[in-house]
């Protein structure tokens, strides 16, 4: 991808080794005619792990690559700053920037991810009046298969996911629970009963602090994560598991 415009150019595909990468090319030299991506004429040909490293890295200044090896040469040319860097103070920056809220990053993902679903459903949709090749439902699944493995994201956006994927995500089993999930980490634990995600719901619910008995979990006033001085989702989840052992240390007997 060309980074400044951010159009596709050339595409890398590795393989586990040098048989396969060169039996995948005769395979598509074999069809003779012109290979295409949909409307699309693509060039296939073999490359190598040195020009993989060349195009990820393309302000590295006298940089040259061997056997994917970087090797760092010096210029005799006046107006030459040499090497500097694989990657630029901007990037660098922008990496730091992500890592100090990576809760931002996922949300940020998630946004991501469901405009897909929504732009892929609209495609379906349209199948009718537009023929658009290897657009089907078996690529939402996979697209949805991948948004719902996705370990950071919550109960709540998984559930957003499969009803932006209808009909495909109504055919994925989600909790009833998770339309109505209040919790930015905490999530279900595999291979427990929906019988008890519900029971500790209602324990929830019946805290004195809940101002609303109109929904499972109920709802409770509390600082934002940001007011509260918590950046990463580590932080955010030991929180509420806190706060969640401390409300049913509220309502539970003693004895219990």
């Amino acid at each position: 991808m060309d980074r400044p415009t951010g159009k596709t150019m050339d595409c890398f595909v590795e393989f586990f080794s040098q048989g396969d990468a060169q039996a995948a090319l005769n395979k598509c030299l074999m069809r003779g005619s012109q290979l295409r991506l949909g409307e699309r004429v693509v060039d296939v040909h073999m490359s190598s792990q040195d020009e993989l490293m060349k195009e990820l890295f393309p302000r590295a200044k006298n940089c040259t690559w061997e056997h994917g090896w970087p090797r760092i040469t010096e210029s005799t040319e006046p107006y030459n700053t040499g090497f500097k860097s694989f990657v630029t103070n901007e990037e660098l920056l922008q990496m730091v920037t992500w890592a100090d809220k990576p809760h931002r990053t996922r949300d940020e993902i998630f946004r991501s991810t469901l405009s897909l679903v929504n732009i892929l459903m609209n495609q379906l949709n349209r199948a009718n009046e537009v023929y658009t090749p290897h657009i089907s439902e078996t690529l939402l699944a996979d697209l949805l298969y991948a948004g719902l493995n996705v370990s950071a994201f919550s109960e709540q956006q998984r559930w957003a996911l499969c009803k932006a994927g209808s009909p495909v995500g109504v055919k994925v089993r989600m909790s009833p629970l998770a339309e109505v999930w209040p919790f930015e980490v905490l999530g279900r634990k595999a291979g427990i009963d929906e019988d008890v995600v519900q029971k500790y719901a209602q324990i929830l619910q019946s805290h004195p602090a809940n101002t609303s008995r109109e929904t499972p979990f109920g709802v409770w006033t509390a600082f934002s994560n940001e007011a509260l001085g918590l950046d990463t989702l580590g932080q955010i989840g030991a929180h509420e598991m806190e706060m969640v052992l401390s409300m049913l240390r509220d309502v539970l007997p003693e004895s219990l």
